[in-house]
């Protein structure tokens, strides 16, 4: 990375002519020398040695700091000064203008979103609508501090600058553009991602389907760019949900899906709501996925529930793990259609016979005591935090 980022500032100072200027500097340094050592002859000693503190008399002009240890005695040794001091006054004015347009230049792309970025191991957010900072704020609450987020949209750089500022010390990092495009994507550094959240926000004049279907694209784009990223997506429409997990999406939430399971709860019990609504919103105790510790491997379920309550005032509510990886062919309908025809043309590209990263999900809701913990297992906790295993 660090030698990938000297490389890049190498580039650049080549392409905006600093190393012609450094040229020009040091020539002029060689320049002053030998005009001292010939206009100051009469000082004597060797031509070396007056060629010596030429260069050194030369360079505390240039540089404008004058110790005043050597000086030209001679009238044509000052006209030499002279000439040192104006070129040196404008040729290092214009390298400090240029380095420092430089770095000003990369701080404002990036600001706007405009540089590739190389973050590793990092999570997209792609798209955004009027529930995008209560997404960010509780995935910034669950994620590691080492963990980094980008967002991908075309929000007014102003408006994601506010934003961001909102979370110091873990500013989410951001690049402006439309997330279904590739190029926007490989800005991103979409290969080095491992996790991708696609949001169904909707344009001014776009209709559901319209949405649904650059969700789709998206996938698809995403998939074929980085076959072992995961995906969580976003639609407005149940029907196309079938699609989405075809084209490789590993999660997909229907927009409002629970809205009326809600509703009905808090119909039939206010204080069923309040509690659902307290877990969802992570008002104190909320929902957490630990891994299940190598020493609780192959011991009673009871036993690592005792263990989270005791020990860290948790208490496990499922269990869940995941099985063999899904092949295509897994989630192709049985009837053939266009849209299953593209989705396997673009697998068949990418070379892929399996959708890296996902894995057909088994879980248990209130396991039973007896129930032995595997390898693989994760467990499902109300907690305050994350239990620390």
């Amino acid at each position: 990375m660090l030698k990938e980022n000297l490389a890049n500032i190498l580039r650049t100072l080549q392409r905006e002519r600093v190393f012609l200027l450094g040229s020009f500097v040091t020539l002029l340094i060689i320049l002053g020398g030998l005009g001292f050592s010939f206009t100051e002859a009469s000082e004597g000693g060797s031509f070396l040695k007056r060629f010596g503190e030429g260069l050194w008399w030369a360079v505390v002009t240039v540089t404008t700091v004058g110790y005043g240890d050597v000086v030209p005695k001679t009238s044509e040794g000052r006209l030499v000064g002279v000439a040192l001091m104006v070129g040196g006054l404008l040729s290092f004015s214009l390298v400090t203008a240029t380095v420092a347009s430089i770095f000003i230049e990369r701080k404002f792309r990036r600001e706007r979103g405009l540089e590739t970025l190389k973050e590793t191991h990092h999570i997209l957010v792609l798209g955004w609508h009027h529930d995008g900072e209560t997404l960010l704020d509780q995935l910034l609450r669950r994620l590691p501090h080492t963990a980094r987020v980008v967002l991908i949209n075309q929000l007014p750089p102003e408006k994601m600058e506010g934003i961001r500022a909102k979370y110091p010390g873990r500013e989410p990092l951001f690049v402006w553009g439309d997330y279904s495009r590739e190029e926007v994507l490989l800005r991103a550094n979409v290969r080095q991602a491992y996790k991708a959240v696609i949001l169904a926000g909707r344009n001014e004049g776009e209709t559901a389907a319209e949405v649904d279907q650059r969700t789709l694209i998206t996938t698809l784009t995403l998939k074929s760019l980085s076959p072992k990223i995961r995906i969580l997506a976003e639609l407005l429409r149940m029907e196309n949900k079938p699609y989405l997990e075809r084209a490789g999406a590993d999660q997909v939430l229907i927009r409002g899906q629970y809205d009326s399971s809600i509703m009905a709860g808090a119909l039939a019990s206010p204080g069923l709501y309040k509690v659902v609504d307290a877990l969802l919103n992570a008002e104190g105790f909320t929902v957490w996925a630990v891994d299940v510790p190598s020493e609780f491997q192959g011991s009673p379920v009871k036993t690592f529930s005792d263990y989270l309550k005791n020990q860290h005032q948790a208490l496990l509510i499922a269990i869940f793990s995941e099985g063999r990886a899904l092949s295509l062919e897994d989630l192709l309908g049985d009837e053939p259609s266009s849209i299953d025809e593209f989705i396997r043309s673009k697998f068949v590209e990418t070379g892929m016979t399996h959708l890296f990263g996902r894995a057909k999900m088994k879980f248990q809701i209130n396991p039973a005591d007896h129930q032995v913990l595997g390898p693989h297992d994760k467990a499902v906790v109300i907690a305050a935090q994350p239990p620390n295993l």
